[in-house]
C-alpha cells in the first residue's frame, strides 16, 4: 500500500496552477441549484454524494479520461476554504492530484488521510463541496453534501460518453430516482418544487 501524502498538493505556486482550472470551469459564487459551471458543457448527469466521494467515481474518471487523452486528475475540497482553514491549520492543501491509473485502494487512502492529530479532517469527513476535473477541461464534477447529490458536467462531443456514464449509474435530470432523492431531501412540496424548477432551469 502507498502512503497517499504526495498526492496532496503543498506548494503555493502548484495550488494556484490548479486554483486557475477549477476558477474557470466552475463559478464558486454559486451553489446547486444554480448553474455552477462558467464553462460551456453542454451534458449533465447526476449521482449521489457519497457515491462519488469513494472508489465507485473512479470507472468514470478513467473511461473519459481516456477519450479526452488526460493522464491525471484533481480531486478538491472547496468547501471548506483550502486556504483558510486547512493551508492555515495544517500546513498543505486539501486538494489532491493523481494518475488516472491510481487503483481504488490507494483512492480511498488518500480520501481518508488526515492531517496528524485531526482525525475529523481527512477529504471523506470533512468537505462539503468538493469537485473534480482535467487538465482537458473537456469534463468536470461538483458534488454539494448538504444537497447529496454531485452533477457532472461535458462537452457531448461523443455520445459513447454519455452512454457509458449512464451504463455506470449516473441519472439524467428527469429521471424519476433523482426527484426522489430530492423530495426526501427537501420534504417541503413547495421547496421541492421551487428548488426542482431551478434545477430543471440550470441543467435540462
Amino acid at each position: 500500500m502507498n502512503q497517499p501524502d504526495h498526492l496532496f498538493i503543498r506548494s503555493e505556486k502548484e495550488f494556484k496552477f490548479y486554483q486557475n482550472l477549477v476558477d474557470h470551469v466552475f463559478d464558486q459564487n454559486k451553489g446547486l441549484p444554480q448553474h455552477v459551471f462558467r464553462k460551456n458543457f453542454d451534458c449533465f448527469l447526476f449521482q449521489e454524494f457519497d457515491w462519488a466521494l469513494s472508489d465507485d467515481i473512479l470507472p468514470t474518471i478513467k473511461e473519459l479520461s481516456n477519450l479526452t487523452h488526460d493522464g491525471e486528475f484533481l480531486t478538491a475540497v472547496l468547501k471548506p476554504d483550502p486556504v483558510d482553514y486547512y493551508l492555515k491549520e495544517f500546513g498543505y492543501y486539501n486538494w489532491l492530484k493523481a494518475s488516472v491509473n491510481i487503483s481504488g485502494e490507494d483512492y480511498v487512502n488518500a480520501l481518508w488521510m488526515h492531517p496528524k492529530g485531526s482525525i475529523a479532517d481527512n477529504i471523506i469527513k470533512n468537505s462539503n463541496i468538493v469537485v473534480w476535473l482535467s487538465h482537458s477541461l473537456q469534463w468536470a464534477i461538483w458534488a454539494d453534501r448538504d444537497m447529496e447529490i454531485c452533477i457532472i458536467g461535458m462537452v457531448s462531443t461523443k455520445d459513447s460518453a454519455k452512454d457509458m456514464l449512464l451504463e455506470e449509474g449516473w441519472k439524467p435530470l428527469d429521471h424519476l430516482v433523482l426527484a426522489n432523492w430530492l423530495q426526501i431531501l427537501l420534504k417541503d412540496q413547495k421547496t421541492f418544487d421551487d428548488y426542482f424548477t431551478q434545477m430543471l432551469s440550470s441543467y435540462a
